[in-house]
């Protein structure tokens, strides 16, 4: 037997808590001075037996307990002998609808193997393919998987997505092969619809295996909102499709200046201004003098002073100059809170594009960016994306690491059922 995460066996140490636990209960019986023993009754050698036999019997279910959820902890695998003689093969749930791909599969061996590449590899079914989950798999924790398959060579069919890749590059005893299915047409998918004063804008994606960019378009016809208002009913050719449909407010800009920070003041009203006209959106920008309580509810406080607000709630943009700083604004020590580096001048508001760096500030793209990481469409190169093979050495390496925590498991269930049942019964 091996294990995935042997460090966790240190816990077997915790065998020595029962064992202290009962231990500690021997006490040395007490003693009581009577004057007669004529009328005690002489106790029954073999129920005190029972009694020990089943003390005994309990700590040492007890111990196994313990140490079996120890080896749970630590991932127990079983070496069994691997097949040289077959062929498995991992199709990536996303892969279930190509024609290409399912001729090649029904070419196979009967014998081979068709699994899909995803958890627990379960088996390819023809009939189920509509119903297959097509969230992109995290391919290199798959790998350290695939060591309990029997085969020693196994092939990989997969789009090998740049997002699928999560992980530190594993290493492997099995030959896997991976067949990536490179697609070069550029495809649109919409993914979100934004209702502004102009009209309603509708942002795609658009790529294809090496890129995938942004765009946007004014919708003018073949569109309806639903009737509870909140998605929007594109009709394209291959039929309607249902987008997400936010309403974009005005937002609201705290801005809190002293004196000598004028010009700052006004660079600041200037790009906060051009960012309305390239947004389409109304820009409320509200004059501080003190803090209040609209500080937690405004898209961004903007702190034009020397001193420092001490604020935990809202947003926050504040004044704290540093010559070594690389950019205009920069990240601070907490969340939302943001650094102005320097005075504001003609000069590095333009080549530093103040205006562009408020924008990532206000993060107002931030349901659209994460609907755009999760339609990210590229592809790896193989040579970047295939794990680190290592040539096994001994016939233990070459053997295939079985996973047994379930059985172990089931053990475990019966052992703590036995347990309760057992102190239940004897009252212990």
């Amino acid at each position: 037997m091996v294990f995935a995460n042997p460090t966790y066996l240190w816990a077997l140490l915790g065998l020595l808590v029962p064992l202290a636990i009962h231990l500690w209960s021997k006490k040395e019986a007490k003693t009581i001075k009577i004057g007669s023993i004529q009328l005690l009754d002489e106790s029954n050698s073999r129920q005190s037996s029972n009694i020990q036999l089943n003390e005994w019997l309990l700590l040492l279910l007890r111990m196994a307990i313990v140490a079996l959820v120890v080896l749970l902890m630590a991932g127990p695998q079983w070496r069994i002998k691997g097949n040289k003689n077959v062929v498995t093969y991992l199709v990536e749930p996303s892969l279930s609808q190509e024609k290409e791909l399912s001729a090649i599969l029904d070419s196979l061996a009967e014998d081979s193997p068709v699994m899909l590449l995803d958890e627990g590899f379960p088996i390819w079914e023809a009939d189920l393919e509509s119903e297959v989950d097509h969230a992109t798999p995290n391919y290199w924790q798959l790998v350290q998987k695939m060591d309990s398959l029997t085969s020693d060579s196994i092939v990989v069919f997969t789009k090998a997505y740049v997002q699928g890749v999560r992980s530190k590059r594993p290493n492997t005893q099995k030959k896997v092969h991976w067949v990536v299915m490179e697609s070069d047409e550029i495809t649109d998918e919409p993914l979100m619809a934004i209702e502004k004063a102009s009209g309603i804008q509708l942002y795609s994606k658009s790529g294809n295996g090496t890129q995938t960019f942004l765009k946007s378009e004014l919708l003018t016809e073949n569109y309806s909102k639903t009737t509870e208002g909140d998605s929007l009913q594109i009709n394209v050719e291959s039929g309607p499709i249902k987008v997400p449909l936010l309403i974009q407010d005005s937002i609201t800009v705290n801005l809190f200046v002293e004196n000598g920070f004028e010009v700052d003041q006004k660079y600041t009203e200037a790009a906060l201004r051009a960012l309305a006209n390239y947004l389409e959106i109304q820009i409320d920008i509200q004059i501080k003098e003190e803090l209040d309580g609209s500080v937690a509810k405004a898209n961004l406080n903007i702190w034009l002073k020397e001193d420092n607000p001490n604020q935990s709630e809202g947003r926050w943009l504040v004044f704290d100059e540093n010559p070594l700083a690389k950019n205009l604004i920069e990240s601070g020590k907490q969340q939302d809170w943001f650094v102005l580096t320097s005075r504001l001048t003609s000069k590095n508001t333009v080549e530093q594009r103040y205006a562009e760096q408020l924008l990532q500030v206000l993060d107002l793209n931030n349901e659209l960016e994460t609907l755009l990481a999760k339609a990210d469409d590229r592809q790896m190169d193989v040579a970047k994306f295939k794990p680190n093979y290592q040539v096994p050495k001994t016939r233990k390496e070459l053997a295939t690491l079985k996973d047994i925590t379930l059985w172990v498991f089931l053990i475990l269930a019966i052992l703590m059922m036995a347990e309760r049942i057992i102190s239940y019964v004897k009252k212990q």
